[in-house]
């Protein structure tokens, strides 16, 4: 009886993968795109507050965010409400970036050479608003090349080079350099430090709640050594090692990571669009911070924009971009459902069959020949690591909240996995058939896993706000129709303006 219950639902999951795609799920929207780049404004904003941990206010626009995200996808307006979008889209991009460059310059107000660099990136920049013609493409790597020396040098250069005081840092250089001497990544073990002068920053019982504070129980020893080998996945070890074999800093691997995504964004549909919103997603107010604490999230978003790119321009490659994508972050289990935006075809059902197939062996490729060298410090660190990390009271988290405001009381382990299943199925059913529409509902599912989660900082948020720039940089059309006059009061508001806020910054800088 099992049996035939089973055999007659998979009929008919069959089945219904076999009908072609309708249509009207092939559209994407103009109030989609606006909507998701406010998504993207206001987690920026959220993350600016704090640095990414927790606070009132940064909870507030977390809130905004999420209600944003969701009413983009839900909401079909109106054909006038579309066409005034279509038609002020490149200043409200160019608005929100400049917004974005002021936070920027603030905080850097008490470095002269990093706030000038801003500026001239800023300038770089917002020359996209006009009709450059041939001249788009050159002044946007133009761009991308400056961001991307200024953000080696703010970790490089004498007068601002520190060694952050996070352990990812520690785990993918020590990695590194145990990889490159043949040794086993996950068998090694590091030193915890935020033992001694280091634990100061988590001292404060109010913030980060009692006992052992950053890692759960167990996983540090009567020595001070964690117990636990390398805990992120071989493909992000083998994506930093030329950065660390040839620059010996994991960091140089991270700014590329950020300046290949833009370069995507930009190349996946040329454009002003394009371009502006590659703009938005480099001068996140804490992209710099990423890139300090070498994160490994651009990483993550770096395979993203391959697939994303592959999905514009390359359909063949797109299985294999995925692969990538998968065996990147553990947490990248929670998008195959959404493999089903991604299929075309007569047949859905063999297209993904076909698709699975592709990216498992290249899961496989990546993941075997670490778990084959020593199976069981493999598992315990890529997935036993993952299940024993405490419940962080810094976290950006709704959880936090229900916390200090329950008396205390601890949400379960499985609450964000029961909460973004039926996020999952919304954004399936709302969400077009389309590479913008997978973006959303990528960015859609993320945003509610990590504001429901034990855990959620900077970087994961980051990498929700480059998924919602790619739901609009991959969009079919470009739509834009600002005037060039238009264009040019917008260039010249926004270096004005840029200019100001610098001169007002260095006059602010002694107090």
């Amino acid at each position: 009886m099992t049996f035939d219950v089973a055999r007659t639902l998979w009929s008919r999951l069959r089945q219904a993968m076999t009908i072609p795609q309708q249509t009207g799920k092939g559209r994407d929207r103009e109030s989609l795109a606006v909507g998701m780049i406010l998504c993207a404004f206001f987690l920026d904003l959220a993350i600016n507050v704090h640095e990414g941990e927790y606070d009132a206010v940064a909870l507030f626009w977390l809130t905004i965010a999420a209600f944003v995200c969701f009413a983009a996808i839900t909401l079909h307006l109106g054909p006038a409400v579309e066409e005034f979008l279509q038609r002020r889209f490149s200043v409200i991009v160019a608005v929100l970036a400049f917004i974005c460059v002021c936070i920027l310059l603030y905080q850097s107000r008490n470095d002269i050479e990093i706030s000038l660099s801003v500026v001239v990136l800023a300038v770089l920049g917002v020359l996209q608003v006009s009709n450059l013609g041939s001249m788009r493409t050159p002044l946007f790597v133009v761009l991308v090349t400056g961001f991307c020396l200024v953000s080696v040098v703010n970790f490089t250069s004498p007068q601002r080079a520190k060694y952050p005081k996070i352990d990812v840092f520690l785990f993918q250089q020590s990695a590194a350099d145990a990889l490159r001497h043949g040794q086993d990544p996950y068998a090694i073990r590091f030193p915890n430090i935020y033992n001694g002068d280091n634990s100061r920053v988590f001292e404060d019982p109010h913030r980060y709640g009692p006992g052992v504070k950053v890692y759960g129980p167990g996983v540090v020893d009567d020595n001070g050594y964690i117990t636990y080998g390398f805990p992120y996945t071989p493909l992000s070890l083998l994506m930093v090692m030329p950065a660390y074999v040839l620059g010996g800093d994991c960091r140089f691997a991270i700014v590329a990571a950020m300046g290949v995504s833009a370069l995507l964004m930009f190349a996946a549909r040329p454009g002003r669009r394009a371009a502006l919103i590659a703009l938005l997603f480099l001068v996140n107010p804490q992209g710099f911070f990423v890139i300090n604490m070498s994160w490994t999230e651009p990483l993550l978003l770096l395979n993203f924009s391959l697939i994303m790119f592959c999905a514009c321009r390359w359909r063949k490659g797109l299985p294999w971009a995925l692969g990538l994508f998968f065996a990147t972050k553990q947490y990248t289990v929670l998008a195959v459902p959404l493999l089903l935006l991604l299929v075309e075809g007569p047949n859905l059902f063999k297209e993904l069959l076909k698709m699975v197939a592709k990216i498992a062996l290249v899961v496989a490729v990546t993941n075997v020949p670490f778990f084959v060298w020593n199976p069981h410090e493999f598992i315990r660190a890529v997935v036993q690591w993952q299940l024993v990390q405490p419940f962080r009271r810094d976290a950006l988290s709704y959880l936090v909240w229900l916390y200090n405001h329950n008396g205390g009381a601890k949400a379960p382990m499985w609450t964000p996995f029961l909460i973004v299943i039926p996020a999952i199925i919304f954004a399936i059913k709302r969400c077009s058939h389309t590479p913008a529409g997978f973006a959303a509902a990528i960015a859609f599912i993320y945003l509610i896993f990590f504001a429901f989660n034990k855990q959620a900082f900077c970087n994961y948020y980051y990498f929700v706000i480059g998924a919602a720039c790619w739901s609009v940089a991959a969009m079919r059309s470009e739509f834009d129709r600002t005037s060039p006059a238009i264009g040019a009061a917008a260039i010249v508001a926004a270096v004005g303006g840029a200019l100001s806020s610098f001169t007002l910054c260095r006059t602010l800088a002694p107090f």
